[in-house]
């Protein structure tokens, strides 16, 4: 198990009324995605032009397949066999929501990270909200606040940034 500094958040904007989904990339910023999750195979492009901002959230909304030009492929394709469904302590400050299905990369041996780090919004001065492994099941891996003593992650404000 490595450690990961995430480059983007990329949330997505669902048409349908669900629990929010975020997807952690150590990548650019991709023009589109598609979540191969659970045999669902939704597309979502990105709503904004131009590169990411550090830390600043990407939106992303759903389109129909049908409305999506066949010749554009999505730039990431999110599945099971890649990412792993995580979730955060702390998360409204980090996701702005405290119910939200993080999808995290998986390293190269298929692992998930021992430590994340999830930037902070901040032209001036960049800076990390920074996160540790507490368990991984099957379905999902639970992360808390890096040097927080609570085993489980709980909801609330108080990630803390490291610069």
């Amino acid at each position: 198990m490595g450690d990961m500094t995430a480059t983007a958040v990329l949330m997505m904007l669902p048409r349908r009324a669900r629990t929010p989904v975020a997807v952690l990339v150590d990548a650019p910023v991709p023009s589109s995605l598609r979540l191969d999750v659970f045999g669902g195979r939704d597309l979502f492009v990105r709503m904004r032009r131009g590169p990411g901002v550090h830390g600043l959230s990407e939106p992303y909304r759903e389109q129909p397949r049908d409305d999506y030009p066949a010749e554009s492929e999505p730039a990431i394709i999110v599945n099971s066999d890649e990412y792993v469904h995580a979730r955060f302590a702390c998360s409204a400050s980090v996701f702005g929501a405290n119910d939200v299905v993080v999808l995290v990369p998986l390293d190269e041996a298929g692992e998930a990270p021992a430590h994340i780090r999830i930037p902070i919004p901040s032209l001036d001065r960049p800076s990390w909200h920074e996160f540790e492994l507490v368990s991984r099941t099957r379905m999902e891996c639970r992360y808390r606040v890096a040097g927080q003593r609570d085993v489980v992650p709980t909801g609330g404000s108080r990630a803390v940034s490291a610069v």
